[in-house]
């Protein structure tokens, strides 16, 4: 009879399971996944606050009567002054926040279809 021989093992990725059967691999896809979708949301939240803030801005508190007396702009140039600093700073907000899902948008589809494939979705 001849010898036979021992099947070998067939190559596949690199084990990541630790001896207490910890997928670390796995973990930082879907903490990473979960960071950034958290990241997005609350960056549309902010835009769309930024949005309702620009479209109607605050006007602060103003105080007709504490005009320092060597000013020469009228109480209603300087209400229409906070007016218009709230909305610049509203714009600005906006866009930091949509810069921010820019960024944070593209890393989780990334991670989420890196985790797709993983479990054999994609």
């Amino acid at each position: 009879m001849a010898a036979r021989k021992k099947p070998e093992p067939k190559a596949s990725a690199p084990e990541t399971r630790s001896r207490e059967g910890i997928d670390w691999f796995s973990l930082y896809i879907y903490a990473v996944s979960l960071i950034t979708i958290l990241i997005c949301l609350f960056s549309m939240v902010a835009i769309v606050r930024g949005v309702v803030d620009a479209a109607w801005p605050d006007p602060g508190y103003f105080d007709p009567y504490n005009i320092p007396k060597d000013s020469n702009l009228s109480p209603e140039q300087i209400k229409e002054n906070f007016i218009e600093q709230n909305r610049r700073s509203a714009i600005k907000s906006i866009v930091t926040s949509f810069a921010t899902f820019l960024v944070a948008g593209p890393l989780y589809l990334y991670h989420w279809r890196l985790a797709k494939r993983r479990r054999g979705e994609a």
